[in-house]
């Protein structure tokens, strides 16, 4: 198998630098719960004594897997990087084993860290790509069987845009941007106000009168609220209705999938990290939607592994993005939805459409009809990246580094 490659020679992590990082973003981004003009993130770039890279990336937030940006930095820093550096992996297999078993390996670390695993599986999966020169869509296909060839030749996929809450001349830039561009599929973002919100997404649908929508109230609705709400915005022709209700208010969600579960797909997003998240609405034989998004699920393989769950209980499942992710992320999202090939939605790509600048220049971003080409990731090595050093020290408020030896920043 493909997954058994060996490296010749082994592959070491000779060097590894880890970043915080800030950019700003063209528009404010706003939500229920958050309202954004720049993001801050974590990067981190492995380096083989081949001299190659591979980078990962998460976007942590406490509202999500309750991790900050100063946790997962701190895990990084004092628990995986330091016994990572100067570490040897014979094999694509050997470092696919260390992924499986990275909670194990590092048993300081709580297995809700979701998101430090994933900046170690998106770096160590693409290096592992860039070494043996080859991409990580043939490294991992082993891993969905089941999929077959057909689905990861598939040539793009089709991005939806996001309305956030804002004042009308924002939420017109928006409008016209996503009109030159003849997106298909919408998601508004909702919870505040819900009279102006129906009003809005009716307008809204009148400016894109052939595209798809779906709404998401992060979490903002109580349980009396979200019964008011659901019906009305069903009679708008909605088609999911995304995180009605807090994460934590599960008593909540099983009153409102006996309500509405059979009427339209209820999704959740913060709700989901792990699949013992979902058991208590299984056992009631509800099925949720799922909002798979790398940076909360711990990375490629895990989401892969999520989606496999999900496909054995007929769950529904999208690709979901977090609001200013750069083009690492963006790359690994778009791998694991086109090894999947049948995620129901697909989210983020939004490159410099968004952030004041991305990673590498070209930004990656969808174009007409939210189509993004999966051309790279079939042909170029570990995630098809080409980060620009420049831009990423730019952007860096903080930076830590190590190598073979020990400790060198």
């Amino acid at each position: 198998m493909i997954s058994d490659l060996p490296f010749q020679p082994e592959l070491q992590i000779s060097a590894i630098r880890l970043y915080q990082t800030e950019i700003p973003f063209q528009l404010s981004f706003n939500h229920a719960t958050q309202q954004r003009a720049a993001v801050t993130g974590i990067v981190l770039q492995f380096t083989s004594a081949c001299g190659r890279h591979g980078f990962g990336e998460v976007l942590p937030r406490a509202y999500v897997s309750g991790e900050t940006d100063a946790s997962v930095v701190a895990a990084l820093r004092d628990e995986v990087l330091p016994a990572l550096a100067g570490q040897c992996f014979a094999s694509v297999g050997a470092i696919l084993h260390y992924l499986d078993h990275f909670y194990q390996q590092h048993p300081a670390l709580a297995p809700t860290a979701s998101c430090v695993r994933t900046a170690v599986d998106l770096a160590l999966l693409d290096l592992a790509g860039q070494c043996l020169q080859q991409p990580l869509m043939a490294l991992l296909s082993g891993r969905l069987p089941e999929i077959g060839i057909a689905a990861i030749q598939k040539e793009a996929l089709q991005y939806s845009g996001t309305y956030g809450l804002g004042d009308a001349a924002l939420i017109n830039r928006y409008q016209r941007a996503y009109q030159a561009l003849d997106l298909q599929a919408f998601k508004l973002k909702v919870g505040i106000d819900l009279d102006a919100e129906l009003a809005l997404l009716y307008n809204l649908q009148q400016a894109h009168p052939q595209a798809s929508w779906r709404v998401d109230a992060n979490g903002a609705w109580s349980l009396t609220k979200a019964r008011q709400a659901i019906p009305q915005f069903l009679a708008l022709g909605v088609q999911c209705i995304e995180q009605p209700l807090a994460a934590s208010d599960r008593a909540g969600y099983l009153a409102l999938f006996a309500d509405f579960g059979e009427a339209v797909p209820l999704m959740l997003d913060e709700s989901f990290c792990r699949w013992s998240d979902l058991t208590y609405l299984l056992d009631a034989g509800f099925k949720p939607a799922l909002n798979l998004r790398v940076s909360k699920c711990g990375g490629i393989l895990s989401t892969l592994a999520l989606a496999t769950q999900a496909r054995q209980h007929g769950l529904m499942y999208q690709l979901g993005a977090q609001v200013g992710e750069s083009v690492i992320l963006t790359r690994a999202g778009q791998l694991v939805a086109t090894l999947l090939g049948d995620c129901r939605y697909h989210e983020g790509a939004f490159g410099d459409y968004l952030l004041c600048h991305d990673l590498q220049q070209p930004s990656l971003r969808f174009g007409a009809k939210g189509l993004l080409p999966t051309a790279e990731l079939q042909t170029a090595p570990g995630l098809a990246l080409q980060i620009d050093q420049a831009l990423l020290n730019d952007c860096c408020r903080y930076c830590d580094s190590w190598y073979a030896g020990g400790r060198c920043g």
